[in-house]
């Protein structure tokens, strides 16, 4: 009969923790205090990747070995957000870096409606040799912006969100 109580008493002790833990729980859910989370800011948004040329060795490849960084290439942000939405467009630098700036009107509330993705080789084009956008991080079905940091520009915050690097493949036989 002893070992009975004795776990009679160790269930009731568990429901009662069980208890005390939803109770404290739902109170401290329930304060007027807020998480850091939740105190997060509609900041502005910016967007920075790089774009590539594949060498002919690795097209069809998901991979950025051998590849170079493609100067003039456009890069395109498409985000439905709003009713006329938010579309525009930037170059890479020599490098192949581009950084654009949003609209005021996009915040990062809603950057999940956004999608990044490179459209064409612009002047570059007469000289090189890669004329097919690669599906490398979703470069011909638009990349979903990832954030990466805060910044301040010209006294304005902004989260600096990255994509791709994205790249363009030669049309050769491999």
């Amino acid at each position: 009969m002893g070992t009975v109580v004795v776990k009679a008493l160790k269930y009731l002790l568990l429901v009662h923790i069980s208890l005390t833990f939803i109770y404290t729980n739902e109170v401290s859910s329930a304060s007027p205090v807020t998480s850091p989370a939740a105190k997060m800011s509609r900041r502005l948004v910016a967007v920075q990747g790089m774009v590539y040329c594949k060498s002919c060795k690795y097209s069809g490849i998901d991979t950025l070995l051998e590849a170079s960084p493609l100067q003039g290439a456009t890069v395109k942000l498409a985000c439905n957000n709003t009713k006329r939405g938010v579309t525009m467009e930037t170059k890479t630098d020599k490098n192949g870096y581009f950084f654009m700036l949003a609209p005021n009107k996009l915040t990062t509330y809603a950057f999940h409606t956004c999608r990044a993705w490179p459209t064409n080789l612009g002047p570059a084009a007469a000289t090189v040799t890669c004329t097919v956008p690669s599906q490398l991080n979703n470069g011909t079905t638009g990349a979903m912006l990832k954030p990466s940091k805060s910044i301040n520009i010209a006294e304005r915050e902004y989260v600096l969100f990255s994509v791709g690097p994205f790249a363009f493949e030669p049309a050769c036989t491999r």
